[in-house]
């Protein structure tokens, strides 16, 4: 885990602020919009294909799956939880999204 070490500034009114050493900014509308959407294309994509692949083994046993649509919901929900825990939590520290756009997630 990453320590940011904090000093303490005085300010133009005389009272101690403290700041970080660190030269991270807070990301833009667009950054986070961007993130998010490549990581919601890549969920999508990962969920049809896990129903579509679910659905071709059922109908190999001679079974079907007639609600794809609700189907590829309840996986979305399932792997949009999973991809986001696991991402963030891993070495990367960010999903496909966040890390395409040059975000991260810290711990303060």
């Amino acid at each position: 885990m990453l320590e940011q070490e904090e000093k303490k500034v005085n300010s133009k009114d005389g009272q101690s602020v403290k700041s970080n050493s660190n030269n991270a900014s807070r990301p833009t509308f667009l950054n986070t919009f961007m993130a998010s959407l490549i990581d919601l294309i890549v969920i999508g994509v990962a969920s049809t294909v896990v129903v579509f692949l679910a659905d071709a083994v059922l109908r190999i046993s001679g079974f079907a799956l007639t609600q794809k649509f609700g189907m590829i919901f309840v996986i979305f929900m399932v792997v949009m939880v999973l991809y986001m825990s696991i991402m963030e939590s891993g070495k990367m520290s960010a999903t496909l999204g966040k890390k395409a756009s040059g975000l991260f997630i810290t711990k303060r």
